[in-house]
């Protein structure tokens, strides 16, 4: 049986993080990933905040600057406003500076920088189950580690496996790709787009990433005609390459450590709940747990420090969220995402709510 000091299951920017992280602290780092191409199929509006602005949300600049480091072949446009759409149609405009990327191109050049470090990359290459330190893999064969990091996503085989089942709720996404220049500034959508979530179009080279989240799919119709007919009322083109996946939301879980493993991203929940971003969170999650683990294999370190270093740099800021969303949420569930009296709230009561969802440093303004 081959044996590693640390295993993690997922290259996605979560895991491909923690396998650097792990690689550059001495241990001998396995990432594993079942997909033939890493960063493909597309589960993502690709779209980041740049480190700057968010390091104005999570209390780690310093982490941030260590942990960003963004292929350059995978920025698709750079970009310095949104854009927000009431289901009137009144647009509000606000400064955020950021960047559209491609996945493929992104997520490939983190997992190459993992292998850069020392890592093993492995792929395609399925884990069907896991108990204790033993990984079994699609083919029957198996591994052994002394830490398991998983980040195999919302469905993930590694927190089935240890019991790890964090509150939550999972909204059902539809990303696709909408070819002509669109728009200059990322834009959002609310209303009956997307009951109890949002549409979005974000710019890229010659096209845009445009999607949807719900948390309920509206009797009597499907993700994909939904996005069909939010592009239709927006005036965009028909979307080619449609993709669909889960988003969780919920608040951050107590612990994020189970026996041997620990769980980063998608898979510990820890997901911004106002807005469904995930990348950044990944990212700095997958970070300290890949510094976790190597401090327990170097130092003997219990890997509760796992949750020591992603509650101060995380925690606060995802609770601050999951409150703010579930206050939205019953705001909007009354009288604006979903039936006639959506349009009750008002210019004034959509600028709040935009405040809401965004907070941060942002300055509001009318267009």
């Amino acid at each position: 049986m081959e044996r590693y000091d640390v295993v993690v299951v997922g290259a996605g920017p979560g895991g491909s993080t923690a396998a650097r992280f792990s690689a550059e602290g001495g241990a001998r780092t396995l990432l594993l990933d079942q997909r033939p191409e890493i960063g493909y199929p597309v589960q993502c509006g690709e779209f980041l905040p740049t480190p700057e602005e968010l390091g104005d949300l999570f209390p780690c600049r310093a982490e941030i600057a260590e942990s960003f480091r963004i292929p350059p072949e995978s920025v698709a446009r750079t970009t310095s406003e949104m854009v927000c759409v009431a289901p009137s149609g009144r647009r509000y405009r606000f400064p955020l500076h950021g960047f559209t990327v491609s996945r493929r191109a992104f997520d490939s050049g983190l997992a190459r920088a993992a292998e850069a470090a020392g890592a093993e990359l492995r792929h395609p290459c399925g884990v069907t189950g896991v108990h204790d330190h033993r990984i079994r893999l699609a083919g029957g064969a198996e591994i052994s580690a002394d830490v398991i990091i998983g980040a195999d996503g919302p469905l993930s085989t590694v927190a089935r496996a240890f019991g790890f089942r964090p509150e939550r709720e999972l909204y059902r996404m539809i990303t696709a790709t909408a070819p002509g220049d669109l728009t200059e500034a990322i834009e959002l959508y609310f209303g009956r787009v997307a009951p109890g979530g949002y549409a979005w179009v974000f710019p890229k080279d010659g096209a845009a990433n445009v999607g949807l989240g719900v948390a309920r799919i509206p009797r009597g119709t499907t993700l994909a005609a939904l996005l069909g007919r939010f592009l239709r009322s927006a005036g965009y083109p028909p979307p080619t390459d449609p993709t669909r996946w889960w988003v969780p939301l919920g608040p951050p879980p107590e612990s994020a450590v189970r026996g041997p493993a620990l769980f980063v991203g998608d898979a510990a929940n820890l997901v911004m709940a106002t807005n469904g971003g995930g990348i950044p969170t990944a990212i700095l999650s997958g970070r300290d747990a890949g510094v976790a683990a190597a401090r327990h294999l170097r130092e003997g370190t219990p890997l509760a420090e796992y949750d020591r270093l992603w509650k101060a740099h995380l925690e606060a800021p995802l609770r601050r969220a999951w409150a703010i969303k579930r206050f939205g949420d019953r705001v909007a569930g009354r009288d604006w995402l979903l039936g006639p009296g959506m349009y009750y709230i008002g210019a004034s009561g959509l600028d709040a709510m935009m405040r809401l969802r965004w907070p941060g440093r942002l300055r509001w303004w009318n267009s």
